[in-house]
């Protein structure tokens, strides 16, 4: 039986022809390519600086590093995050040495509940909030901006999960002053793994693309920096192998780059599909909103629909999960965060009641530009059957 699956990727002859470029080249590392998507990237989503790393993981990280050493923040200082997650989210804030503090989010976006976070954190150790774009769908950064202003708090946009997308016409990704993006297999844009940090700060891209590469001085990054002549060429050749921070080895190949680009062609017509698919989505399940809780748009947001997420109302996912995989439809967990083993006895699940009932009662479905009419109908069709059994 085929599956209607949650992600998609799909080879172009525009993809080969890039990659082939690349390989013509015989460039493997960091070169033209990679400069290119991170410029277009970050133009079109409002950023003047954008910097390709290994994973989407991997620029959060480097974003929040960046922060700590810039502004000299220390160990245990504080950053505000999402009860509804990636563990991605929390595990880069712990990788930094910080202390991650939980807040639940909203019930009908499942967006950070701002009004919450004003509450958790202690004012004289937070430095940071990371508002999450989840499932292609923005933040209310309005009220995100509101808090961090209030409380001289940094923000990161952890937006893995949306790109292309906004709020009042402002792109995801140019609220904060840092943002993460994920080019993983089965996301918006797929690179296979990687990632984009994008900013507005020259000092903070700069810092990055050092991070990324092992934390070397930004004089040399890539071999042609180094076509210089004179006392240019011998200080690039007394510096490259200098070393400022504790970086990662977290690079972008060209080849990934190349597949980036060619996406970048094309990324309208993909998201007006998933958005298409949404609409049939949810016109088509709208009789089971009663015991289902569909999906909304922000007043004035954009939604690139990354997946399909839905709650039950009452009661456990797992019955109608195992019924719609037991017909071929993939389906994944809401990312439940605040239950997760790794993290016990530090998060109390019930201190965040939205969080636990998507915990209990979330998932979602593919809606990528590669379903047909039939699969959303088999999506459609297994749930109405399973209310109806």
């Amino acid at each position: 039986m085929k599956k209607v699956t949650v992600g998609t990727f799909t080879t172009t002859p525009r993809m080969r022809e890039l990659v082939n470029q690349a390989l013509d080249n015989n460039r493997l590392s960091y070169g033209p390519m990679s400069r290119q998507f991170e410029q277009e990237f970050a133009a079109l989503h409002g950023c003047r600086f954008g910097v390709t790393s290994s994973s989407g993981t991997a620029s959060l990280r480097i974003a929040l590093q960046t922060l700590k050493e810039l502004h000299g923040w220390r160990d245990g200082d504080e950053v505000i995050v999402p009860a509804v997650t990636f563990v991605a989210t929390v595990n880069v804030v712990l990788q930094c040495g910080l202390k991650p503090v939980l807040v639940d989010v909203e019930r009908d976006f499942f967006g950070i509940d701002c009004l919450g976070a004003r509450r958790a954190f202690d004012p004289k150790k937070a430095r940071a909030i990371i508002p999450v774009h989840l499932f292609g769908h923005p933040c209310n950064m309005f009220d995100v901006e509101r808090t961090a202003k209030d409380n001289s708090l940094a923000i990161v946009e952890d937006s893995c999960e949306a790109m292309f997308c906004s709020q009042h016409k402002r792109p995801v990704g140019s609220w904060g002053d840092i943002a993460a993006f994920s080019t993983y297999v089965a996301h918006l844009l797929s690179t296979g793994v990687g990632g984009v940090a994008t900013t507005n700060n020259p000092d903070y891209a700069a810092k990055m693309r050092s991070l990324v590469n092992h934390g070397r001085d930004g004089i040399y990054i890539a071999p042609e920096d180094s076509d210089v002549k004179g006392d240019q060429l011998r200080e690039v050749v007394s510096r490259r192998f200098r070393f400022e921070s504790v970086g990662w080895s977290a690079r972008m190949t060209e080849l990934q780059a190349a597949l980036g680009l060619a996406q970048l062609e094309t990324w309208q017509e993909m998201i007006e599909a998933r958005q298409s698919n949404a609409r049939y989505l949810t016109y088509s399940l709208r009789h089971f909103e009663d015991r289902l809780q569909l999906p909304a748009v922000r007043p004035g947001a954009t939604h690139s629909w990354m997946m399909y997420p839905m709650v039950l109302r009452d009661g456990s996912k797992w019955p109608l999960v195992n019924w719609l995989e037991e017909r071929g439809v993939e389906t994944r967990e809401m990312l439940p965060l605040t239950n997760q083993p790794v993290y016990a006895g530090m998060f109390r699940e019930d201190d965040y009641p939205v969080a636990k009932w998507i915990n209990e009662s979330g998932f979602y479905v593919g809606v990528h530009q590669d379903l047909t009419r039939g699969d959303l109908d088999r999506t459609i069709e297994g749930i109405g059957g399973y209310f109806k059994s």
